[in-house]
């Protein structure tokens, strides 16, 4: 139980910042005078489209209502851009292996300040009589594999899990910058190719996907995920760490007039946050505003009149009455998301 506590805190917090973010007055998350949205999806800045739009190492294209990594000859799309979790939602490409087409391969070079999410995404491979590998690169040279076995199309897992029967998973190592998900040619389709002509590997959340027998026909998986599949991609806004970060006043991230940096918990760099009491944006100059906690009697409880001040709020009490002691009149404040982020650090 005490386990799960910091996991209930995280979300409370979580789910209040993301409120107070909805609520602020602030027009834009982009920069200004830059273009904020691309079909369905908001580009909060750093990332940004055009010149002078973007942090460096961030800039993205709008071509047909897609948002691009750069643009679309990187053929990577962006699903989403959290600005809080510090990650990003791409597609990424699926490696195949036939039984009279073999050696298929992908590869993924994530750029900088990008890395593949160790803690979100799983390397899977789907097939029968399958072995498949990721090769990658952090600051070392690292690897990882899976091997799924099923003799005939009655023994694969119709579970809906990778339990190795027909579809195989395993972690990955942190912080990777490139890979190459590759085949075993020791092992191919050519014994089952009745029923499973292909075999499929690639890096994706690992709650996304779930596992079908009909991904083992003919070509089913590969013309339902056509366009690739979802990998989360954690970001930082640079690669030192703050106290060097800080030196570099050109590419310093954290300009913001109430923001701050702090070590990022998931890549080896910095981010930036809003100072306590502000909510926004806080990689630009105005995108840090002040929480009027009153407004959130549930997280910053005030039994008395609870009145805003910048950065804070302060609880007094009504006129006739007075207090006994602190505790009777403002409890305790809840964690902020600063506190959080020093205890993930």
């Amino acid at each position: 139980m005490a386990g799960a506590l910091p996991c209930l805190i995280f979300a409370s917090t979580l789910l209040l910042v993301l409120a107070i973010i909805k609520s602020s007055t602030a027009s834009t998350m982009a920069k200004p005078g830059c273009r904020e949205t691309c079909g369905n999806l908001t580009i909060p800045y750093p990332f940004g489209i055009g010149e002078g739009c973007f942090h460096e190492g961030f800039d993205v294209s709008c071509e047909n209502n897609t948002v691009y990594r750069h643009n679309s000859s990187s053929r990577m799309a962006i699903y989403n851009i959290n600005l809080l979790e510090r990650q990003a939602r791409v597609n990424t490409l699926i490696a195949s292996n036939c039984f009279n087409n073999p050696g298929g391969w992908a590869s993924l070079d994530t750029g900088e300040f990008f890395t593949v999410s160790t803690k979100a995404n799983k390397l899977t491979a789907v097939g029968c009589n399958t072995l498949a590998f990721l090769v990658g690169f952090n600051k070392y040279n690292v690897g990882a594999g899976c091997f799924s076995m099923c003799a005939d199309k009655q023994s694969v897992d119709d579970s809906g899990q990778c339990s190795g029967m027909g579809c195989c998973q395993t972690s990955i190592a942190s912080n990777l910058v490139s890979s190459n998900i590759t085949f075993d040619d020791r092992f191919n389709n050519s014994e089952v190719r009745g029923f499973n002509p292909c075999s499929y590997a690639f890096v994706a959340e690992q709650d996304w996907f779930r596992f079908e027998a009909s991904y083992l026909e003919d070509k089913k998986f590969t013309e339902k995920f056509k366009d690739g599949v979802p990998t989360m991609l954690d970001w930082v806004a640079g690669n030192e760490f703050c106290d060097e970060a800080v030196k570099n006043v050109s590419t310093y991230a954290c300009i913001g007039k109430n923001s701050q940096c702090i070590r990022s918990p998931n890549a080896t760099g910095y981010l930036c946050t809003c100072k306590d009491g502000f909510a926004g944006n806080p990689y630009l100059e105005e995108g840090c505003e002040d929480i009027n906690e009153c407004s959130f009697p549930d997280q910053y409880p005030c039994n008395g009149i609870c009145s805003n001040v910048i950065g804070d709020y302060s609880c007094s009490c009504k006129s006739g009455t007075q207090s006994i002691d602190r505790v009777s009149i403002q409890r305790e404040k809840p964690v902020t998301q600063l506190q959080l982020q020093k205890e993930l650090d």
